[in-house]
């Protein structure tokens, strides 16, 4: 039993770097995680996570791109519990 059973978190600026270490250390924790980042690159990042883990392309500087990856979380995992906000503009 991980220390995030159950959790899902959103991280920002996975697909490389501290974002795609929070991400991986999320999932080995048990949480599920959408991963964003403005590069395809966190694709890659989710995919060799598993179910566990999903992407969606992000601009954390856009309204709708924030509530677009809301969305897509909520409906892909049902709930957000946590957010790292880790992209840096």
């Amino acid at each position: 039993m991980g220390a995030l059973d159950g959790k899902v978190a959103i991280v920002t600026g996975a697909a490389r770097g501290q974002g795609e270490a929070e991400a991986r250390l999320f999932v080995a924790e048990g949480a599920k995680v959408m991963l964003t980042h403005v590069s395809p690159e966190g694709g890659a990042v989710a995919e060799a996570l598993g179910d566990l883990a999903a992407f969606s392309p992000h601009d954390v500087s856009c309204t709708a791109d924030w509530d677009r990856v809301v969305l897509a979380t909520t409906q892909r995992f049902g709930r957000l519990d946590i957010l790292v906000n880790n992209a840096a503009i």
